[in-house]
């Protein structure tokens, strides 16, 4: 009887290896793979993209809100975090002269946040780093949810201007879309193997009830 088990699990062990080894569920995992990989190509192109739909690239940790124009100036804003949560945002502003093209490295920036709904205005002066002229940078305590209307005024000897962009504030603790493409591939991957898994289960019960039916 021993050794009727121990041939039975020889042979349950032998039918799952070759079903490891089967190439259709080589395929399975190829496919999950390259899916995976559409999506993070997805995610990445269309980030590259918008980037490149403002002819420049974000500093790195922030995304390009808008960009518009105020008076003689082009006034780019950048907000970190990218998916703005209750709580400290950062800016950083670039200013350049519409007619050259050029930065604007000695104008004077401030910032005016007003949310939509409810809570209290936030104003702020942006400053420039003697380091890198091309941005000046600030924070708002942005306190509640909603939209928010930000105010951006600048002024040199060109003149002054205002444009208003706005932006989403989310409450803390919501998942942001990256987090929602993160959790959609491990979900596939996750699936993969219990499909993997059930697989080889019902090939080696179904290889198992042949041999009793030949015996």
């Amino acid at each position: 009887m021993h050794d009727g088990f121990v041939d039975s699990l020889d042979y349950r062990l032998d039918l799952i290896t070759k079903s490891l080894s089967n190439s259709s569920l080589i395929r399975l995992l190829i496919v999950t793979a390259a899916i995976g990989a559409a999506i993070a190509g997805t995610i990445t192109t269309g980030t590259l993209a918008s980037a490149q739909d403002q002819d420049e690239q974000p500093i790195v940790g922030y995304r390009i809100l808008d960009e518009s124009e105020a008076g003689p100036f082009t006034v780019q804003l950048q907000i970190s975090p990218v998916a703005p949560i209750v709580g400290i945002s950062r800016f950083a502003v670039r200013v350049r002269d519409t007619a050259t093209g050029e930065d604007v490295p000695d104008a004077k920036v401030t910032i005016l946040g007003s949310p939509a709904e409810h809570g209290e205005a936030q104003y702020t002066l942006v400053l420039n780093s003697p380091v890198d002229p091309t941005f000046y940078l600030s924070q708002l305590k942005m306190e509640t949810a909603g939209v928010w209307a930000i105010d951006v005024r600048v002024e040199s000897d060109l003149g002054d201007g205002t444009t208003i962009m706005s932006a989403l504030v989310s409450e803390r603790g919501r998942s942001g879309s990256s987090n929602l493409w993160g959790q959609a591939l491990f979900g596939l991957v996750a699936l993969s193997f219990v499909v993997g898994i059930t697989w080889v289960w019902y090939s080696s019960k179904k290889a198992l009830k042949r041999r009793d039916q030949q015996s």
